[in-house]
Order: structure tokens, then C-alpha cells, then sequence
């Protein structure tokens, strides 16, 4: 038993897949042309792609090693609908997100406590995902190392001598270097 699905042609001459699949049964046909016979495909029955269960007629018409066929067939449509469907939400997934952040920044969109919590949730299940499979970098943990302070030069003191603001920024850089050399001597 063979189980296909319809498939219809657009306008533009490309295929997608229909919403029927048909059950073929290959039969040893005898005619007149054909005495000693031959092997012929023939439709069985038809029924809709996303049933979960056999229809009753089609249960009827089909063996029990066919009705294994098929549920075989079926777990296996499934797969690759999920591999789809997964691959296709996955490509636009950061598209997604920064929509529903701008929403939720403007007010266009409202969520619940509930709804909120489980999006972090899968959010830090997606990001745990990434970071095994080595596609994202762990994140670093705790606070950033403080380095030791650099010697950076001050800029220099751009008032003209003898105003106010020449003598303050002149008192800040000898403050600065008296707390540094204080520091420096461990006092």
C-alpha cells in the first residue's frame, strides 16, 4: 500500500501539497492485451491529510498490515511537519520577538503574568538549547573583573590662567594626584 498526497499545481507552475491523500493498492490486472497480466496501481480510497484516524469506509477496505502501513505513514507526515514547522519558526523567531518587544512598548500589545512567565521560560529553554549546541556563547556569570585603574592622561586645562575656572580645574587635577600618590603609598 502506497499512501500519497495530492498535490496541485499553481498558477505559477509550482506544487504545494493538497489536503487528500489517496490509498494505492498495487493489483495484478488481467485484460485481453495483457493474458498473463500486469501490475497496475490502483486508488483505493481517498480521504483528508490530517486525519488521526482511519474512516471507517477506508478501515473497511484495508488490510490490517495496510492500517499498520498507514499509521506508520502517519507518525511519519508528522515528523515532518513538526521539522517544518520548527524551521520556519525558528528563521523568525527574531522577527517575532523584536515585533511583540516594539508592541509592548508602544501599548499595542498586552500579555499576562502567567503568559509573560512563560515566555521567559522558553526563551531561557531556546537560549540553554543554543549555548549546548554551541551555537551561542555561554554567558559570563557575575560581575566584570574590575581592572586596575589605568593611567589615563588628564586632559588638560583648557581655561585661560587667572579665571575661576582655570583655578578650580587646577585644584581638582592637585587633589587627583595627591588621592592617587596617597593610594600608591598605601596610606
Amino acid at each position: 500500500m502506497q499512501f500519497k498526497v495530492i498535490r496541485h499545481r499553481n498558477k505559477d507552475g509550482s506544487y504545494r501539497k493538497g489536503y487528500r491523500v489517496q490509498c494505492l493498492r498495487r493489483v495484478r490486472e488481467v485484460t485481453p492485451d495483457f493474458p498473463e497480466g500486469k501490475n497496475v496501481q490502483r486508488v483505493m480510497a481517498t480521504f483528508d491529510r490530517e486525519a488521526r484516524e482511519l474512516p471507517a469506509d477506508v478501515r473497511a477496505i484495508l488490510t490490517p498490515a495496510e492500517v499498520e502501513e498507514w499509521k506508520e505513514w502517519r507518525v511519519k507526515e508528522d515528523e515532518e511537519e513538526l521539522a517544518a514547522a520548527a524551521q520556519f519558526e525558528l528563521d523568525t523567531l527574531a522577527e517575532s520577538a523584536r515585533v511583540a518587544r516594539m508592541g509592548l512598548a508602544k501599548g499595542y500589545a498586552t500579555t499576562t503574568p502567567d503568559n509573560a512567565v512563560a515566555i521567559r521560560k522558553e526563551f531561557r529553554a531556546l537560549a540553554r538549547m543554543l549555548i549546548e549546541l554551541g551555537l551561542m556563547p555561554e554567558p559570563v556569570r557575575g560581575r566584570p573583573e574590575k581592572e586596575e585603574e589605568s593611567d589615563l592622561p588628564l586632559l588638560p586645562n583648557f581655561a585661560p590662567p587667572g579665571t575661576p575656572a582655570y583655578e578650580s580645574y587646577q585644584r581638582l587635577l592637585d587633589e587627583h594626584e595627591r588621592k592617587k600618590a596617597q593610594t600608591n603609598d598605601g596610606g
